[in-house]
C-alpha cells in the first residue's frame, strides 16, 4: 500500500473515531454526573484545617510561598475526579480528544 494509502486510511479512521470518542465521553460523563452525589468537600475537619491560617503559616515557613501555591493547587486539581466535578472533567477530555482525533483526521493541504 502507498504513503498516500496509508494516509488516507489513518484519516478515514480518526473522523470515524472522533464522534465515537465523544458520544461515549460524554454518556460517560452524563452518567456519572446522575449517579455521582452532590459535591461533598472533605470531611469537615480536614476542610477547616486546611483553611486556617495556622496551617497556611506552616506550609509556608516549610516551602515558602510556592509551597503554599502548590498545596491549593493540589486540592483543587484531587477535587476534579470526585463527585460532580468529575462528570465535567470527563465531557471536556472528551471534548479535547475528539477534536484532536478530528484535527488528525483533516485532509491534508497538497
Amino acid at each position: 500500500m502507498t504513503d498516500a494509502g496509508r494516509e488516507d486510511r489513518f484519516a478515514r479512521r480518526m473522523r470515524l473515531a472522533a464522534p465515537i470518542v465523544l458520544a461515549v465521553g460524554l454518556g460517560a460523563a452524563a452518567l456519572v454526573y446522575a449517579l455521582a452525589p452532590a459535591d461533598a468537600p472533605l470531611d469537615e475537619a480536614t476542610a477547616a484545617i486546611r483553611e486556617s491560617r495556622q496551617y497556611q503559616l506552616a506550609v509556608e515557613r516549610i516551602g515558602g510561598k510556592a509551597a503554599v501555591f502548590a498545596a491549593e493547587f493540589n486540592d483543587w486539581l484531587a477535587s476534579l475526579w470526585h463527585g460532580r466535578r468529575l462528570a465535567g472533567t470527563l465531557a471536556l477530555l472528551s471534548i479535547a480528544l475528539s477534536g484532536f482525533c478530528y484535527l488528525l483526521g483533516r485532509p491534508p493541504h497538497r
